[in-house]
C-alpha cells in the first residue's frame, strides 16, 4: 500500500468509516501523512490497551434490588465492572444459581444475570470512543454482527456474553478459520442456536443452518430447489458451488456432542460439571460416515474431527470468501458495494487462508484503493456509531450509563440484543423512522450538553464568547470536516433568527454542538 496524502474531506470520511470518527487533529494528521501509514499503525496495535483497561477499572455502575427472603439480601451500591474480568465459569455461576425450569429456588437476583450485558455494553461504548485501535474496534463490531447472539434467547446466553466477546476480540484481525472455531465452541452461540442439545440420532439443525447460511457460504450459495448435490453446479475449481438441505443435515450430525457443561446427566451415575464451558461429549456424537458439500467424512475419525473437517471445508470455500468479503466491504466502505474492492478482498482472503493475520490482510486490501474515501459511497450511522463519533469529535468525557443504552435501543440498536441470528442491520430503514430519529437527536443533544453523566467538552469553553458564525464553523469542522461548512451556515442562521446570542456562552456553545450533531450530514459515514 503506497503512502499518499489525502484531502481533509477524504480523511474525515476514512475516519468515519474505518474508525469511529475523527478526534480533534486526527483528520489533519491523516491528511498529512497518508492512509497507508495509518492503516499499518492500526493493524500493529495490540488487542489490549492499558489506558482503556484503566478507564474501565475506574468506572462504577449502580446496581439496586430488594431483598428476597431465603435467597439474597438487598443490594444498593455503585459497583465496578467486575463481570468483565471474570472467567466463563465465574460468570456462569450467576446463571446456575438463577431460577429456571426444574430449578425453582432462585439464589441470585435477575439484576445480577443482566449485569454482564450491561458491563459489556458500557465497555463497548468506552472502547469505540477512546481506543487507539479504532480499526480493530470496527472489526470487533463487524464480527459481533456476523456471529450474532441475542441475549433475549436465554439467560445462559447473557451469562456467556463476556466470553463470546473475548473470543471475537481474540481473532478480530486474525485467521477466519480460527475465528470460526472460536464461535462454534462459544457457549453463548451453542445456547443461542441450540447446539448444546444436539445429540446422535436427534441432531439440532439450527446452528448448522446458520453456519452455512450466515457465517460462511451465505444465502446466495443455497440451492434449495436441488434435490441432491448432483444438481448443484460446480465452480471454477471443480467444487460444489453451494449447499442443499442435505448438507445442513449432515453438518448438524457433524456437530453432535459439541455442547456446554451445565450439569447434564451422562448416565445413571455421572453428570457433566456445571461450569458453563464448552465440552465435547463423545457418547453424544454421531460417529458414522457423513458427506458435506460432496466431501466424505470417514466414520470414527476421532474427537471433534467431523466438526473441524466441516469448518475446514467451509472456511476454504470460494463462496465463503465472497460472502464474507462482500459483507465486510459493505460495512467498511458502504453502498453501492464496489465490485473492485470485493475482488481485492477476496483475493487477499483466499491467498491468506492459513495466515494468522488473514483478516488483517483482507482489511488492508479493502483500504488499499480510493473507494474508502469515495463521497458517493457510504451508509447511515447506527446509534452506536453516532454516539462514539460525537464523543470523539468534541472530546466529550463520555461516561456510559444504562439510560443512555436504553435510549440507543429506542433509536434502533440494543447492544447484543438483536433477536435473530442475521445480526444488527445496516439498512437505514431500521434507524430513520420518525420515532427513532427523534430519540437519536435527543441522545446527541444531551451528549453535547453534558447530560446523563457526560461532562462538558473543554473545546466548548474555548469557543465561548466568539461570534456564532465562527463558533459553529469550528464545531462543524470538528464533526464533519470541510463538508460541515453548509451545516455551520444553516445552524448559525437559525440560531440568530431565533434571537439567540450573537456571542454564545459555554452552555450555548454546547447546544450549538448538539444542533450540528443532529444535521443529516452527520448521520452518514
Amino acid at each position: 500500500m503506497a503512502a499518499s496524502a489525502l484531502g481533509l474531506d477524504a480523511a474525515h470520511r476514512v475516519l468515519a468509516r474505518a474508525a469511529y470518527g475523527a478526534r480533534p487533529g486526527e483528520a489533519e494528521a491523516l491528511s498529512r501523512d497518508g492512509l497507508a501509514p495509518w492503516v499499518e499503525r492500526q493493524l500493529a496495535l495490540p488487542a489490549e490497551e492499558p489506558a482503556i483497561e484503566a478507564r474501565l477499572a475506574a468506572l462504577r455502575l449502580p446496581i439496586r434490588y430488594p431483598a428476597k427472603e431465603g435467597a439474597w439480601p438487598a443490594v444498593e451500591e455503585d459497583r465496578p465492572l467486575t463481570r468483565l474480568g471474570m472467567s466463563q465459569a465465574e460468570n456462569w455461576r450467576f446463571w446456575s444459581r438463577a431460577e429456571a425450569p426444574g430449578r425453582p429456588a432462585a439464589l441470585v437476583a435477575p439484576q445480577e444475570i443482566e449485569r454482564a450485558r450491561l458491563e459489556l455494553s458500557v465497555a463497548t461504548l468506552v472502547r469505540k470512543t477512546a481506543a487507539e485501535a479504532q480499526l480493530r474496534e470496527r472489526l470487533v463490531e463487524f464480527w459481533h454482527d456476523h456471529f450474532s447472539v441475542g441475549v433475549a434467547a436465554a439467560a445462559q446466553v447473557q451469562a456467556s456474553l463476556v466470553e463470546h466477546d473475548r473470543r471475537i476480540r481474540g481473532q478480530a484481525l486474525g485467521n477466519f478459520r480460527a475465528l470460526l472455531e472460536a464461535t462454534a465452541t462459544s457457549p453463548a452461540m451453542l445456547f443461542y442456536l441450540n447446539n448444546q442439545s444436539s445429540r446422535a440420532g436427534a441432531p439440532n439443525e439450527n446452528y448448522a443452518r446458520e453456519l452455512l447460511e450466515l457465517h460462511t457460504l451465505g444465502r446466495p450459495a443455497y440451492y434449495g430447489a436441488a434435490r441432491t448435490t448432483k444438481e448443484v453446479p460446480r465452480d471454477a475449481e471443480g467444487r460444489l458451488a453451494g449447499y442443499v438441505d442435505a448438507d445442513v443435515w449432515e453438518t448438524a450430525r457433524a456437530f453432535t456432542g459439541w455442547t456446554v457443561a451445565a450439569g447434564q446427566p451422562l448416565d445413571g451415575a455421572r453428570r457433566l460439571p456445571d461450569s458453563g464451558e464448552f465440552i465435547f461429549v463423545e457418547p453424544w456424537h454421531d460417529q458414522y460416515q457423513k458427506q458435506v458439500l460432496g466431501r466424505q467424512l470417514e466414520p470414527f475419525a476421532g474427537a471433534m474431527a467431523h466438526g473441524r473437517a466441516v469448518l475446514d471445508i467451509l472456511a476454504g470455500h470460494p463462496a465463503t470468501a465472497r460472502f464474507v468479503c462482500t459483507k465486510l466491504v459493505r460495512f467498511l466502505v458502504g453502498e453501492p458495494v464496489p465490485e473492485a474492492v470485493v475482488g481485492r478482498a477476496v483475493a487477499a482472503f483466499r491467498s491468506g487462508l492459513a495466515a494468522p493475520d488473514q483478516i488483517a490482510r483482507t482489511v488492508r486490501a479493502i483500504l488499499a484503493g480510493p473507494e474508502i474515501a469515495d463521497p458517493h459511497l457510504g451508509r447511515m450511522r447506527r446509534p452506536l456509531d453516532a454516539v462514539a463519533a460525537a464523543a470523539r469529535a468534541y472530546a466529550l468525557p463520555l461516561a456510559p450509563t444504562a439510560p443512555l443504552l436504553g435510549q440507543m435501543a429506542g433509536a434502533g440498536q440494543a447492544l447484543f440484543g438483536w433477536p435473530s441470528p442475521d445480526g444488527q442491520p445496516l439498512e437505514a430503514t431500521q434507524y430513520d423512522g420518525a420515532g427513532a430519529l427523534r430519540l437519536r437527536w435527543g441522545i446527541l443533544l444531551n451528549l453535547a450538553r453534558g447530560a446523563g453523566g457526560t461532562g462538558a467538552s473543554p473545546l466548548f469553553a474555548e469557543l465561548a464568547g466568539q461570534p456564532v458564525a465562527a463558533a459553529t464553523a469550528r464545531l462543524a469542522r470538528l464533526a464533519l470536516g470541510p463538508a460541515g461548512a453548509p451545516v455551520a451556515e444553516t445552524v448559525a442562521g437559525v440560531w440568530l433568527q431565533a434571537g439567540r446570542p450573537e456571542r454564545p456562552g459555554g452552555a450555548e456553545v454546547a447546544e450549538l454542538a448538539g444542533w450540528v450533531l443532529t444535521a443529516p450530514a452527520f448521520q452518514r459515514v
